[in-house]
């Protein structure tokens, strides 16, 4: 497998930041219970991408708590050098699954990169952008507050 591009090395240390950001914004957040499925799904594309952010909200938004298991062959070899499947878990379990449910209220994207605008249920509205390589695994996972519109 081809070594990442600079640029794409720093979009995943930019994602694991991100994360971390999100969560302390986060870190005082009631826990609502999640939703079967997000509102305003229809927005997202039917790319390779939107496959795979639409694999994210069901994940977020699941009964159970996500596991390392569950995003260890969901994550590129490059991102987890940065962050571990465990932490990733850990993080979207403590922090962003207990805003679900979330309504979907943008979309943007092309094949291999989107941004999803999402509306939880408690605290701001977020920004998930999701990065793929051509093999369908995430190489850049990144959340931050939700840009103005």
């Amino acid at each position: 497998m081809p070594a990442l591009s600079r640029p794409r090395a720093r979009r995943s240390l930019l994602a694991v930041a991100a994360v971390a950001v999100i969560a302390v914004m986060t870190a005082c957040s009631p826990v609502a219970e999640p939703a079967p499925a997000s509102a305003g799904a229809d927005l997202i594309a039917d790319t390779p991408v939107g496959e795979k952010t639409q694999w994210i909200l069901e994940v977020l938004e699941a009964e159970d708590d996500t596991t390392a298991a569950v995003w260890e062959p969901e994550l590129h070899e490059s991102f987890l050098a940065q962050v571990s499947a465990e932490d990733v878990a850990q993080l979207l379990n403590v922090q962003i699954r207990p805003a679900a449910p979330f309504t979907v209220t943008a979309y943007t994207g092309d094949d291999v990169t989107g941004v999803t605008t999402l509306a939880g249920s408690v605290g701001e509205p977020l920004d998930m952008t999701v990065t793929i390589d051509e093999n369908d695994q995430i190489v850049g996972f990144f959340l931050a507050p939700a840009a103005e519109p």
